[in-house]
C-alpha cells in the first residue's frame, strides 16, 4: 500500500567536492529511505542551492539507488545539518535560517546552540549540574594562561569555543623543574601532534599564534583515561519523538588512541558498548551507578537549554569519566553525529537515532496541518 506523502523535509548540508556534492551522504541516504515509511519526502540541499528571492531549491533526491539533482519547491521543514567550511557558505546558511522565503511558510526542525562558553554559563545556573561541570574560563591571553597553569598544577586543556570533533584542541603541561612546556594537541585536520618548548615564554607565544582570532575555553586537564592510558568519553543521544517529547535514544562509549588527547571518532576513536567497558574499568556496581547517573543527567539538560534557546530537536551530550570514576559534563551538541550507534551492536538505538528526526518531523507537519485546517 502506497503511503500518502504529508510533506517534505530539506536537509541543509555543506557543499563538498565529489558526487553527490554534499556532506553527510550516508546519513542523508538512510533518512531518505526511512522517510517513505513516514510519508515524508527527503531532499538534500546546500546554502548556495537557494536562489535569492525564489520559492524553490536546487537539491538532490534519492531514488532507484542513487542521488538525482532536482529543482523542487522549498521544503516544509528544514533540518540543519550544515557545517560550513567557508565564510560565504556560513553567511548564506545564516541568512537562510533567519528568514523564510517570501510567501512560503516553513518550519525550522530545531534551533541551534551557540558557542560552548554560552551553553556552559546557562548550565551553571542549574545547581544540580554544577558538581559535574569542570571549571571553565575564556582564554584572554598569555598572562592569564600562565596564572591558570599555576592554579591547576601545571596542566590545562584548551578547546575552541565553536569547534567540533576534537580539532584544534590543546593539552598544555608546564614542567616546574625548568619551566619548559609540552603541548599535545590535534590540528585543524584532526591529526595529533606534540611540541616541546625549552621555556614558558616561547610556548605561550606559540599558543597565541595557534589560537589566532578563534575564541578558546580553558579548563583543568581532566584525566579521562582507562587503565591503559587511552582517552574515552560517553555520548548520550537525546531526541524528540513522534509525540514531540524528549526521549533517551541511547548511549555509546568512544575510546581514543593512547597517543591522542581526545576520543572523537573523527580523530581515530572507536565506539564501544558502555556498560561492559565501564564494568571492566570500575567494577559492576559502580559501572551501573555511572550509567544510571548519566541517564538521569541527560534527561535534565534538554529542558534547561530549550528554556533559554527555544525549541530543539536533538542533543548529543558528551560526558567524561576520570580515573576515580567521577563524571564530568564536557559538551552539548545540537548537531550530533550518530555513527557510534551503528557499531556497538544495539540495533534499536541505531534505528531510533536515524528515524527519530523523521518521527519528530511528522509530528511537526501534522500539527501544522491541524492548525491550517
Amino acid at each position: 500500500m502506497k503511503r500518502t506523502t504529508i510533506g517534505t523535509i530539506g536537509i541543509l548540508s555543506s557543499s563538498t567536492p565529489g558526487s553527490p556534492p554534499f556532506s553527510g551522504e550516508g546519513y542523508a541516504r538512510r533518512l531518505a529511505v526511512a522517510g517513505r515509511k513516514y510519508g515524508i519526502q527527503v531532499v538534500v540541499f546546500c546554502p548556495d542551492g537557494v536562489p535569492e528571492g525564489q520559492r524553490s531549491i536546487h537539491g538532490y533526491i534519492f531514488s532507484d539507488g542513487a542521488w538525482h539533482a532536482a529543482t523542487v519547491p522549498f521544503p516544509d521543514i528544514v533540518y540543519d545539518r550544515c557545517f560550513p567550511q567557508r565564510g560565504s557558505e556560513y553567511r548564506a546558511a545564516a541568512r537562510l535560517l533567519a528568514d523564510a522565503p517570501t510567501g512560503k511558510r516553513w518550519i525550522l526542525w530545531s534551533r541551534g546552540l551557540p558557542g560552548k562558553g554560552h551553553v556552559d554559563q546557562v548550565l551553571r545556573k542549574e545547581p544540580g549540574l554544577l558538581p559535574f561541570l569542570p571549571p571553565t574560563a575564556v582564554y584572554r591571553g598569555s598572562s592569564q594562561l600562565l596564572r591558570t597553569l599555576e592554579k591547576y598544577d601545571g596542566e590545562l586543556f584548551m578547546k575552541p569555543m565553536s569547534g567540533s570533533q576534537g580539532k584544534n584542541t590543546l593539552h598544555v603541561t608546564r614542567h616546574a623543574a625548568d619551566g619548559s612546556l609540552t603541548i599535545r594537541g590535534r590540528s585543524a585536520s584532526n591529526l595529533p601532534f606534540v611540541k616541546h618548548f625549552d621555556d614558558t615564554s616561547s610556548g605561550l607565544t606559540w599558543i597565541r599564534r595557534f589560537t589566532g582570532d578563534r575564541s578558546y575555553l580553558i579548563q583543568p586537564f581532566l584525566h579521562l583515561y582507562n587503565a591503559d592510558g587511552a582517552p574515552f568519553d560517553v555520548r548520550v543521544l537525546m531526541q524528540k519523538n513522534e509525540t514531540g517529547s524528549w526521549m533517551h535514544t541511547g548511549m555509546a562509549l568512544r575510546l581514543g588512541n593512547p597517543d591522542s588527547i581526545t576520543s572523537n571518532l573523527h580523530g581515530g576513536g572507536k565506539p564501544l558498548s558502555v556498560l561492559p567497558f565501564l564494568t571492566e574499568q570500575f567494577g559492576a556496581d559502580w559501572a551501573e551507578h555511572i550509567r544510571d547517573r548519566l541517564h538521569n543527567l541527560s534527561e535534565k539538560i534538554p529542558p534547561i537549554l530549550e528554556s533559554r534557546y527555544g525549541r530543539l530537536g536533538e542533543l548529543g551530550i558528551d560526558f567524561g569519566i576520570d580515573t576515580k570514576g567521577r563524571i564530568w559534563l564536557l559538551e552539548v551538541n545540537s548537531k550530533p553525529g550518530r555513527t557510534s550507534f551503528r557499531h556497538i551492536g544495539e540495533p534499536g538505538s541505531d534505528v531510533l537515532a536515524t528515524e527519530n528526526p523523521l518521527r519528530y518531523a511528522r509530528y511537526l507537519l501534522l500539527r501544522q496541518l491541524r492548525r491550517v485546517n
